[in-house]
């Protein structure tokens, strides 16, 4: 009677691993959730276990921690080892767990797929598989990597006991950005990694131990240097790794008493503003220039680098040419070249890869929701009948309109000669649309699991957001007055930079208050909001870029509302940004465009402008009729609304 897949591995294929001098240590069992479906209101984890792989690993001396380096696959013994030993399957394995080769074998032969090389071959006998030696001498040649250096040290340093049971694809970013490392050291490069990853998927865990790592392999020879652009993400990474070292080594830049206060802190944690990198009155970086001298850092690592390491911020990357540098993101890292891409998209991805080069690692949205680490995502398109329609300056003028921020009449000399439907909320109040959109969102909040949700609402500028805040407010009033219930405290909140974030660690942390924050872009990036229900896009968007980090809002499971799914409502075809490719292209200076125009809707970023803000009040009917619902699928490479 032949063996199964389990009955092979213990009798045939672990003698031999064995006697080849793979310990138990060195075999690697990696198990990933179950998969998340988007069933029902709030999605569910499918039953049974998730994907089981394992890793082999080497090992040089008496290092604390093993190195993987191959996929292994045990097959049934009467299976052909070869079978479904493509090309294309062999390169994603080694790409998704940062390993040079994969291996297949039934106990008899093996079967094998090395990077390097990006071919499959065999069979060969099993009794012949690569001793333990031979594989690390193997790996070293086919990497570039010298592991028997004390500079490797750190790939064989295990995590911080904070958070010692990393997943499989945080230890492989960590890897790759390590063997990046070496080789820019071996070749006298300075030493630029760039990470992609989805967000929701813990970079800031990947950050906290990496530095760690290095910590403990003598690699951090001067402070580290984490670096982010708003207070939000500046606690984020507090928290992490503030629990990875220990007390005192990590401090927050700020001045205390005329001094540094992480003076003598083993990890710098700052944002651009506390060192005084944002203020377009100064020529140099007040706080950086004053603490911290030329070449301060060993490690920097920009986080949200797609959008924050550039212009007068990237003084701090200048200062410190011989530190190691390290982009964290959850951008994709091309933008294709289509109707799709904006200006400042091309400037970010042009930045980044010429800066940083290509992803060491890239972790997506789709492989995260199909490990069951991030919620699935359910799409309905929507769109406000209004919005086919192009508004005339005599149309506008006709509705005799008043300026929405004063309620003074608009002259002619100040209105745009057309409006289309990107310029609706940005230049053109239409107070029927808004009032339509949110009654349409709430009776579908209501549907799906009740109005008392928490939802992200994105918005096209800062009176927008007040104006939809407080519909909703209105809505849900009634909604509760109906009911006969007591209503929740701040249900309906706006979150701009004039105000309101105050209430995001309660929307983060409550079950019972703020539920709907209208924003632009203050939530845009880097909150975690893990009781997060929907993302809602009331804004047109053209920047791909943008919606990606929008969309990432949602993305993270809640084990305890038992929440594996997220909705995300598309009042405006920003959908259609799924699926982008990233390519760099050089484009010209972006110019501003008037108000009405085409480009309106997508970079406004809440910012008024001094020239009235025309409404137009009644006699604009809106009715709001559905696109279709959809769920988001990885096909032919392709991020795809099905």
């Amino acid at each position: 009677m032949s063996y199964n897949e389990a009955e092979t591995r213990f009798w045939l294929i672990d003698p031999v691993l064995r006697d080849k001098g793979y310990n138990e240590h060195w075999k690697l069992k990696l198990e990933t959730p179950a998969p998340v479906e988007p069933t029902g209101s709030k999605g569910r984890r499918r039953s049974g276990a998730g994907r089981t792989d394992y890793l082999l690993c080497v090992q040089v001396g008496d290092m604390p921690k093993p190195l993987p380096v191959a996929v292994i696959e045990a097959k049934a013994e009467t299976e052909d080892p070869l079978k479904g030993m493509q090309q294309a399957k062999g390169y994603a394995d080694c790409a998704r767990f940062q390993v040079q080769y994969v291996f297949a074998t039934n106990g008899h032969r093996y079967g094998e797929f090395d990077k390097p090389n990006q071919m499959p071959n065999g069979p060969f006998p099993f009794p012949e598989f690569p001793t333990h030696d031979d594989l690390t001498a193997r790996y070293a040649k086919d990497s570039g990597v010298d592991v028997t250096k004390p500079e490797a040290a750190m790939l064989f340093m295990p995590d911080s006991a904070a958070f010692p049971k990393t997943r499989y694809y945080q230890d492989a970013a960590i890897r790759a950005a390590f063997e990046k490392i070496l080789l820019c050291e071996q070749q006298s490069e300075p030493a630029r990694v760039l990470l992609s990853l989805a967000t929701g998927s813990g970079k800031t865990v990947i950050a906290a131990n990496l530095l760690w790592r290095m910590h403990e392999a003598g690699r951090l020879t001067k402070p580290a240097h984490f670096l982010c652009d708003r207070d939000e993400l500046r606690e984020q990474a507090w928290d992490k790794l503030a629990k990875a070292f220990p007390k005192g080594s990590v401090r927050i830049v700020k001045s205390e008493r005329g001094k540094n206060a992480a003076k003598n802190a083993k990890v710098h944690i700052a944002t651009y503003h506390t060192l005084g990198l944002d203020d377009p009155d100064q020529n140099y970086a007040s706080f950086l220039t004053e603490y911290y001298p030329k070449d301060s850092f060993s490690v920097i690592i920009i986080d949200e680098c797609h959008r924050s390491a550039w212009g007068r911020w990237s003084e701090v990357l200048r200062r410190n040419l011989s530190a190691i540098q390290i982009g964290l993101t959850a951008t994709p890292r091309e933008l294709h070249e289509s109707e799709k891409k904006t200006a400042e998209d091309a400037e970010i991805t042009a930045n980044n890869l010429a800066y940083f080069g290509d992803p060491v690692y890239e972790y997506r949205l789709i492989q995260a929701q199909e490990d069951g680490y991030l919620a699935a995502c359910e799409i309905v398109r929507l769109k406000p009948s209004i919005d086919w329609k192009t508004f005339t300056r005599e149309e506008v003028l006709a509705a005799k309109p008043i300026d929405a921020r004063t309620g003074l009449p608009v002259m002619a000399e100040n209105l745009s000669e057309t409006y289309t439907a990107k310029a609706f909320d940005n230049a053109l109040i239409l107070p029927e649309r808004i009032a339509a959109m949110c009654q349409d969102l709430f009776r579908r909040l209501c549907e799906h699991g009740g109005p008392e949700q928490k939802v992200i609402i994105f918005c096209t500028r800062d009176l927008h957001a007040d104006r939809v805040q407080m519909q909703m407010q209105r809505l849900y009033a009634a909604w509760c007055k109906e009911k006969g219930v007591t209503p929740k405290e701040h249900y309906a909140f706006k979150c701009t930079a004039e105000g309101g974030s105050d209430l995001i660690e309660q929307m983060r942390g409550s079950g019972e208050r703020c539920f709907i924050a209208s924003t632009v872009d203050l939530l845009a990036t880097g909150v975690d909001i893990e009781r997060l229900n929907a993302v809602v896009f009331f804004r047109y968007l053209e920047s791909a870029i943008t919606f990606y980090q929008m969309v990432g809002r949602g993305t993270r499971i809640h084990e305890e509302t038992q929440k594996y799914k997220f909705w995300l409502y598309d009042y405006t075809g920003v959908t259609e940004l799924f699926g982008t490719d990233f390519i760099s292209k050089s484009l010209k200076p972006r110019v501003k465009k008037p108000r009405g125009g085409e480009e309106g809707g997508d970079d406004s970023g809440g910012e008024e402008d001094p020239l009235p803000l025309p409404e137009i009040v009644g006699g604009q009917p809106v009715s709001i009729t559905s696109q279709g619902r959809y769920i988001l699928q990885r096909r032919e490479g392709r991020d795809v609304p099905i």
